[in-house]
């Protein structure tokens, strides 16, 4: 029977208690993303120029996190950043395993799985061919429930292919947790795969913060802003 205190604290209730959760969980996002820019900006992780990616494509900035493992305080803001995703948009309880994508995603997956006490893999992209000869180093158990642990997404392909390595040795790949997602299609080739992405931040969002407080110049911005809708325009002329 429901007590006349509880009837009375439901009434004075405009929200429940899981959307109001849900907007502080957005405001901690917006924080979080503020302070990890401010860090990559210090560290020189985010650089402006003409770069060509890894996926072949030219790009006006690059985002290196791989300088932000030696600084220990900038990586400790990603990793508790990227726990904060787990525990409040996937849930430590459906997780078994953490891997780490190589190589710029093993070292923010090893402080995760520490942070959340939870186990660790990670995926070779080739194949050791002395010993067992394993793609996947750790234990990998039949249905472990395994989140992927990455930097940032641009055409979602590494990851793609070591969830197929998972799977192909009977894991489970339903997420994935990364810091921002360059906006270049990587979240729409992701779900095609059957992976749900889960990011701190989008690229455009990260700009547009950091163009407002003046850790960027207007051209910089402009010249970012424009290659983003570019690339968005692209990917819907692609869809169409």
């Amino acid at each position: 029977m429901t007590s006349k205190n509880e009837f009375y604290k439901k009434e004075a209730m405009i929200l429940g208690i899981d959307e109001i959760e849900k907007r502080v969980w957005m405001e901690e996002k917006l924080f979080l993303m503020k302070q990890v820019g401010i860090l990559l900006i210090k560290n020189d992780a985010i650089k402006f120029g003409d770069y060509i990616l890894a996926s072949g494509k030219r790009s006006p900035y690059y985002i290196d996190l791989r300088l932000t493992i030696s600084s220990p305080i900038t990586l400790d803001w990603i990793a508790n950043s990227l726990t904060r995703i787990v525990i409040n948009e996937i849930g430590k309880n459906k997780v078994d395993k953490i891997l780490g994508v190589p190589t710029a995603g093993v070292p923010f997956a090893t402080v995760v799985s520490q942070k959340l006490g939870i186990p660790m893999i990670y995926y070779r992209q080739a194949r050791k061919e002395h010993g067992v000869r394993k793609k996947i180093e750790g234990i990998l158990e039949r249905n472990d429930r395994v989140l992927i642990v990455d930097d940032l997404i641009t055409t979602g392909e590494s990851v793609i292919e070591a969830a197929e390595v998972v799977r192909d040795q009977g894991g489970i790949v339903n997420e994935l947790v990364v810091l921002l997602d360059r906006e270049q299609g990587g979240k729409e080739r992701l779900r095609a795969a059957r992976i749900e992405p889960h990011v701190l931040f989008n690229i455009s969002d990260a700009m547009e913060w950091l163009h407002q407080v003046g850790l960027i110049s207007d051209k910089v911005y402009e010249t970012v802003k424009n290659y983003i809708e570019e690339e968005n325009r692209a990917i819907q002329g692609t869809a169409s």
